[in-house]
């Protein structure tokens, strides 16, 4: 069920009597939308490939809660020139966006039913395949590739620096990873200095000793930079748990001998046919003390479970190694639930601090990042939330935290775009 703000606030009186479902918010926006485009003289479909369309559907989001989730004028909203003239002029000139979650999602034989791949493993592929045709990719995975990786996400947005993270679950594609690093480390190859290769696919439910050697090989063969893990995997016992002391442990002691300092995993999100109960982020309590020299990131800032992530530090202040990164939570929640949105990075800015927060889209599955930064560049927390809850107002200083400096603080990374030259970046269409 929404939640709906505007019962938890005494005094407090709706200035919109407008929808409170994601649904009912659907069809006004595009009412919304519909207006903006008369007004602009611009048919709908010309009108939604202006740089008027974005605004206009901030503006309509504002208008319809009676709440301001985004800086947005109406100039942008109706006037095309305007809003273009605007984005380039208002545009932040020094910004250093680290995407920490970023993926390729084909392999060079592809997923073939009952071949290759899985039943289960080919729910996964079309999921993913879905997701990407739905936001701007004709063809789904396949287009997913290390070419368009440089071109949507290196090329195509204002990403500076892109963390590249693997898919495992090698029981369900034939025996090998869904993506096997030796295909994914072409990203690296063709953009050494603009990427960061993160090695994975690794459970301790196929073997500790196998997954420990793996682990040495991905670091002395592909000089990986840290480790992106799933507790829920394909085996017959379906997942294991960061804490458990005989199965994780020695992982962990072998990553800080062979240097790996950053190790994530995916939480929260508890899709398709694994055990939701693994996307829990409660095993990140004991390992985080025990491993003080690790950091620890939870990917998708374990939504829906964010509290229960942003707990751990809210209630163990002197806690320095844990991380949420919002790839696919800010994408998901932002575009129809702008409520819930702002509820949970104010949450986990709140409670974790703005310095161990992160960005990420998990492109290129949800297609050109482009679209989410200029999201989070114009998204707020409403003063009502600010006020309500204790959640730090979304300033440009804590902007810059989240879209670079924070990821920069553990990666090591230089914190200038000349770091790292490049053709420049521009729009490009799949």
């Amino acid at each position: 069920m929404e939640f709906n703000v505007f019962e938890h606030f005494k005094g407090f009186e709706r200035t919109s009597e407008g929808p409170r479902t994601p649904e009912e918010q659907g069809t006004r926006i595009s009412e919304h939308l519909d207006a903006s485009a008369t007004k602009a003289g611009l048919s709908r479909r010309n009108f939604l490939a202006s740089a008027s369309a974005l605004p206009a559907a901030m503006l309509a989001v504002n208008n319809i809660t009676g709440m301001r989730f985004f800086d947005v004028t109406p100039a942008e909203a109706y006037e095309p020139a305007a809003a273009k003239e605007i984005k380039v002029s208002r545009k932040p000139g020094n910004d250093f966006i680290v995407d920490a979650h970023t993926h390729i999602c084909t392999r060079k034989d592809g997923y073939i039913p009952g071949v290759n791949t899985t039943e289960r493993g080919m729910w996964f592929v079309q999921l993913l395949d879905d997701l990407g045709k739905a936001m701007g990719l004709p063809n789904g995975t396949k287009d997913m590739t290390v070419e368009n990786f440089g071109k949507l996400i290196l090329e195509g947005s204002d990403t500076s620096v892109a963390v590249f993270n693997p898919f495992g679950f090698r029981e369900d594609y034939g025996g090998k990873d869904m993506i096997p690093i030796e295909e994914q480390a072409e990203v690296k190859k063709r953009w050494p200095t603009r990427t960061v290769m993160l090695g994975g696919g690794l459970t301790p439910n196929q073997g500790l000793s196998e997954t420990l050697e793996r682990m040495t090989m991905f670091v002395e063969k592909y000089q990986i930079s840290g480790l992106k893990l799933y507790t829920f995997d394909s085996t017959k016992k379906r997942g294991w748990w960061f804490d458990d002391q005989k199965l994780a442990y020695p992982m962990w002691e072998k990553a800080r001998k062979l240097g790996l300092k950053n190790i994530g995993c995916h939480k929260g999100i508890p899709f398709g046919q694994f055990m939701a109960r693994y996307a829990h982020p409660e095993d990140l309590d004991a390992v985080c003390d025990d491993f003080t020299d690790l950091n620890f990131i939870a990917y998708h800032s374990a939504w829906p479970y964010q509290h229960e992530l942003a707990a751990l530090k809210g209630f163990k202040p002197q806690r320095k190694n844990l991380y949420a990164e919002v790839g696919s939570t800010f994408a998901a929640t932002v575009t129809n639930r702008p409520l819930e949105c702002a509820h949970v990075l104010g949450t986990l800015l709140r409670d974790l601090g703005p310095d161990y927060v992160m960005w990420g889209t998990d492109s290129a599955l949800w297609g050109n990042p482009q679209w989410q930064i200029d999201a989070f560049r114009k998204f707020r927390i409403p003063d009502q939330l600010v006020e309500g809850h204790g959640y730090p107002p979304l300033t440009d200083e804590l902007k810059a935290k989240v879209f670079g400096l924070n990821a920069a603080r553990i990666w090591n990374l230089k914190t200038t775009t000349s770091a790292a030259p490049m053709e420049p970046r521009r729009p490009v269409a799949v």
